[in-house]
């Protein structure tokens, strides 16, 4: 790529745009022109993958967000991770934005950084939370968990050592209201409509 932060879930093009290849090596100008909305229907028609920025104006003072740093895991985060933390600096909003990663090299190299940043570790895994585990030594303020390696103990685990919990990637309303029910902080879903539904009438 040429340098500049896009938006983007996958590391390919292929699976919700026109296009196809790796992001990495592309330029900006080139992913700016494809259709991210086309796939989805007809009328999302014309969607452009948008920058970091643009997503930053559009949120500020609106909403918080969930920022996931992604890179390939043989490139040096740093470069990735300054420019993000610029870019949210610079739309003050530093205390409306939460720094998520798989990869923890990133967080690392972002909390010292920045130590006032909120960031929390993703996990693909079951984490036996301790006082020594990778968030609490480096001051997270939460963690985003698979939600099939969850259960109740788990969470009061995690909330006793004070941090938040959220999970990925719950969509059903049946395993929304069981996450709900755990009593997690956070459910990150692509049914975000059904969220809000079931944890209205559990009241939370």
């Amino acid at each position: 790529g040429d340098g500049q932060v896009i938006v983007f879930h996958d590391y390919r093009l292929g699976r919700t745009t026109n296009g196809s290849g790796l992001i990495s090596r592309l330029p900006t100008s080139h992913i700016r022109s494809l259709d991210a909305g086309i796939r989805f229907g007809e009328a999302f028609r014309g969607e452009r993958v948008p920058l970091l920025e643009e997503v930053l104006d559009m949120a500020n003072g609106r909403i918080l967000l969930d920022i996931e740093i992604k890179h390939r895991r043989r490139d040096d985060p740093r470069v990735l991770v300054e420019k993000c933390i610029r870019a949210v600096q610079r739309h003050r909003m530093t205390d409306d934005v939460l720094f998520t990663s798989f990869n923890l090299e990133a967080l690392r190299v972002l909390h010292y950084s920045d130590s006032h940043l909120l960031f929390a570790p993703l996990y693909r895994h079951n984490l036996k939370p301790t006082t020594r585990s990778f968030p609490l030594r480096y001051g997270a303020q939460a963690v985003v968990v698979n939600h099939l390696f969850l259960n109740r103990t788990s969470v009061k685990k995690f909330h006793d050592l004070g941090l938040k919990v959220f999970v990925y990637t719950v969509n059903g309303r049946r395993r929304i209201l069981k996450m709900v029910e755990m009593g997690v902080d956070g459910i990150i879903s692509d049914n975000p409509a059904a969220v809000r539904a079931v944890a209205g009438r559990a009241g939370t």
